[in-house]
């Protein structure tokens, strides 16, 4: 009876490392710079949309993001015809997802990276490898579902 005991206590350990592993691997994976290159629709029709409650779409087109995984903070840029604010962000890879099947959270920020409000938004990491990544937001467009599949980039610092 000690021994099963001992045995399921070990299992759970392991099974928790390896998630908590899987995390930081698809953070890491993530960690840097990144410039956001196209924004796709799946869907019919054409969109006319905003992101994150903050501005058109095509004001993200080349925008630059900042993803610091030691303390799961960032920023983005939007293109310069647009803004010159850099916008501050807190994001978090829930649960024990690998980086295909994962989702981010992603909290929009003031610049103390505090929230006024508790809202954010869930990205589904649709792929993510050493230099591209594709996050799709999930959207209803008159009763029907848009995922907006924003393409990154990532910056090669020489």
């Amino acid at each position: 009876m000690k021994s099963n005991l001992i045995i399921a206590f070990l299992a759970i350990l392991i099974t928790g490392c390896a998630s908590t592993n899987a995390v930081k691997n698809t953070e890491k994976s993530i960690n840097g710079n990144w410039s956001l290159s196209s924004i796709t629709y799946d869907g019919n029709g054409s969109f006319n949309s905003t992101l994150f409650q903050d501005s058109d779409a095509s004001c993200f087109m080349d925008s630059s993001w900042y993803f610091i995984s030691n303390n799961n903070r960032g920023t983005y840029k939007l293109n310069d015809t647009c803004s010159t604010i850099q916008r501050k962000f807190i994001w978090t890879i829930p649960g024990d997802k690998s980086a295909t099947a994962g989702e981010l959270l992603l909290k929009i920020t003031d610049e103390d990276y505090k929230s006024a409000s508790n809202d954010g938004y869930k990205l589904k990491i649709t792929s993510l490898t050493e230099y591209t990544m594709t996050l799709t937001i999930e959207t209803f467009v008159d009763g029907q579902k848009v995922d907006v599949n924003l393409n990154f980039n990532k910056s090669i610092l020489v």
